[in-house]
């Protein structure tokens, strides 16, 4: 495939992705989204209907052993791309842009299309105010995207970052900004991490996106979880997030009951 352009396969596939997110939002389904980095979590995870696979940067913790995502690339998201891929019948497969990926439109786009190449089929961006026409050049191209708002794992340098974003009124102001330019661009998806629950409710109902929070209550379009969390052994799982397991047999039982 060239680099500047998408062959028709891809592009069906790509419009599949958009019209299957449209369904959910506007059937009320409450949408699941899953952490998964190989191809035996990836066959449990869409054997149970799971309705995203996220291929997140949080293996830089989980798989890697690091203390943040800053060190994860794209050789390493396309790797574990194509591991989950493998197995993967009935998920859609959401993929992390790892930091440094999308500096600009080309860089950007050149990467997105690497991991649409390898069986991603929507990637996800952690929006800051400078990346609008970054995500205004992968849209045009008709590129599923997911932006991320709230805390962004990906630009936090300190543990103080880890908190609930959207409680002041100058902060508020800003992330329901960012979310209604975001879906004025036409975004597939929006992601809120750690955002305050009533800004979070606010921006579900306000957008035509469907929006999915993780640690922002549980009033959005969906949940977002890390797979490590759900089955208790992540070393520093998140206040809210819940160990599955704890109460089922099986590694299956526990994705079922989440």
């Amino acid at each position: 495939m060239a680099n500047t352009t998408l062959t028709r396969w891809q592009a069906s596939l790509m419009n599949k992705t958009k019209k299957k997110l449209r369904t959910y939002r506007d059937s009320g389904q409450q949408i699941s989204c899953i952490t998964c980095y190989d191809s035996s979590f990836s066959k449990i995870l869409s054997d149970a209907n799971i309705d995203i696979i996220l291929v997140g940067d949080s293996l830089g913790m989980v798989i890697k052993g690091e203390t943040n995502t800053h060190s994860v690339n794209m050789e390493e998201i396309i790797y574990h791309t194509r591991c989950v891929s493998k197995n993967n019948k009935n998920s859609i497969l959401m993929v992390d842009m790892p930091i440094n990926s999308y500096s600009d439109s080309v860089n950007a786009l050149k990467n997105a299309k690497a991991i649409l190449e390898n069986k991603g089929d929507i990637i996800k961006i952690e929006y800051k105010d400078e990346h609008q026409d970054i995500l205004k050049q992968l849209i045009s191209q008709e590129i599923p995207v997911c932006a991320h708002l709230g805390y962004l794992p990906q630009f936090s340098s300190s543990k103080k970052d880890i908190k609930i974003y959207g409680k002041d009124t100058e902060e508020r102001s800003k992330i329901l900004s960012q979310a209604k330019i975001l879906d004025d661009m036409q975004v597939d998806l929006l992601l809120l991490e750690c955002v305050d629950p009533n800004l979070a409710i606010e921006i579900t109902k306000s957008t035509k996106a469907p929006v999915i929070g993780i640690g922002s209550g549980d009033k959005c379009n969906g949940q977002e979880q890390v797979l490590y969390d759900i089955i208790g052994i992540s070393e520093n799982a998140p206040k809210f997030s819940t160990n599955f397991l704890k109460e089922c047999r099986t590694i299956e039982e526990a994705v079922a009951e989440f």
